[in-house]
C-alpha cells in the first residue's frame, strides 16, 4: 500500500507589518493600480500552498489569479512585469526557469518547514544563502530541536514547463527589460485572439523580439517622435495589426516579421496591407503615422 504524499506547500505564512509601505509595493500599486497589492498576496498564497517556495508562470496562473482577485488577466500579467522590475520576484530565475520566487519567500517556507522529517527542494531553484538561515550541511537540516528533519534534493529535469524569455548562452546575461517582457505578453495576445490558439514562445523568438523592438525605436527617432516604452508597445500593436494576409500572416511568428521587417514597412509605406473593410486606425495610413511619423 502506497505511503501517504508528503505534504510540500504550507497553510499559512507569515506577512510582515510594512508590506503596504514597503518600497516596491508601493512602485508595484503606483504604477498598476490599487488592486495590485490583491494580485501580489493572492499569488503569494499560490506559491507557498502548491510548492511552498516558488511558482511556475503559466499560461493558466493569470486567469486563475485573475479569478480569485475579480480582474483582468491583463492586470495581473501586468503586476507581474512590474514585480518583476522592481525586484519583488527574482527575474534572473524568471528568466532561466519561468518561475516566481524570492529570496524572502524561500527562507520564510524553509524556516516554516525546518521541522520536517523531509522538505523537496530544486536546488537550480534555490537563491544563493537562501538555506543558510537554517545551516544546512550535506543536505540536512540542522536543528537543536529537530536533527532529523532532512532536505530531500530533487534534480531539475530537462522539462521546464516553458522556455525562457532570452536566448541561452555561456556568458551570464543582463536581466531582461521590462518591455522585451510586456512585447511577448502583447504579442501572445494578440497571436491568441487573431488565430484562436497559443503562441509557442522559443528563445528565438526572445532574441527576435529584441531586435523588433529596436528597428522600431530606430525609424521613430529618425523621425523624432516618442521612443517611450508605451510608445512602442504602441507601435508594435499597430505593425501586428497591419499584417493581414500573405505568407507573412500564414507564417506568423515573431522571427517572420523581424526578418521581413522591411518588407512590411515597404507595404505599409505604400498603402499595400490596406483593406476596405479596415477601420482608419488600422489601415497602412495608420501603421504610417505611428510607426513612421506623419507624412509631410
Amino acid at each position: 500500500m502506497a505511503g501517504r504524499p508528503t505534504k510540500q506547500g504550507i497553510d499559512y505564512f507569515p506577512m510582515d507589518v510594512g508590506f503596504f509601505s514597503d518600497v516596491k509595493i508601493r512602485k508595484i500599486s503606483r504604477a498598476c493600480g490599487s488592486q495590485s497589492a490583491s494580485i501580489l498576496i493572492c499569488l503569494l498564497c499560490n506559491i507557498y500552498k502548491d510548492e511552498g517556495y516558488y511558482i511556475v508562470w503559466d499560461e493558466d496562473l493569470p486567469f486563475v489569479i485573475a479569478d480569485t482577485v475579480g480582474v483582468s488577466e491583463g492586470a495581473v500579467k501586468e503586476v507581474m512585469v512590474k514585480a518583476l522590475q522592481v525586484g519583488f520576484f527574482d527575474n534572473s530565475l524568471y528568466e532561466k526557469f519561468h518561475i516566481l520566487t524570492s529570496f524572502g519567500i524561500q527562507k520564510r517556507f524553509l524556516l516554516a518547514t525546518y521541522q520536517r522529517k523531509e522538505t523537496e527542494i530544486i536546488p537550480e531553484y534555490l537563491i544563493n544563502n537562501a538555506i543558510n538561515p537554517i545551516n544546512c550541511t550535506n543536505n540536512s537540516i540542522n536543528h537543536v530541536d529537530n536533527e532529523q528533519s532532512k532536505v530531500k534534493v530533487k534534480r531539475k529535469k530537462n522539462n521546464t514547463p516553458s522556455p525562457p524569455l532570452k536566448g541561452g548562452g555561456g556568458k551570464k546575461k543582463s536581466e531582461p527589460k521590462a518591455i522585451n517582457v510586456k512585447a511577448r505578453f502583447l504579442f501572445e495576445d494578440y497571436f491568441k485572439k487573431t488565430f484562436s490558439d497559443s503562441y509557442y514562445w522559443t528563445a528565438k523568438d526572445a532574441g527576435a523580439m529584441s531586435q523588433l523592438l529596436k528597428k522600431l525605436r530606430f525609424q521613430r527617432e529618425q523621425r523624432q517622435m516618442d521612443v517611450s516604452d508605451e510608445s512602442l508597445l504602441y507601435a508594435l500593436q499597430y505593425l501586428l495589426s497591419s499584417i493581414k494576409e500573405g505568407w507573412i500572416f500564414d507564417n506568423f511568428s515573431v522571427t517572420n516579421i523581424n526578418s521581413k521587417f522591411n518588407e512590411i514597412v515597404s507595404q505599409a509605406r505604400n498603402g499595400n496591407n490596406r483593406k476596405i473593410d479596415t477601420k482608419p486606425d488600422e489601415s497602412s495610413a495608420g501603421i504610417k503615422s505611428i510607426v513612421f511619423g506623419k507624412q509631410s
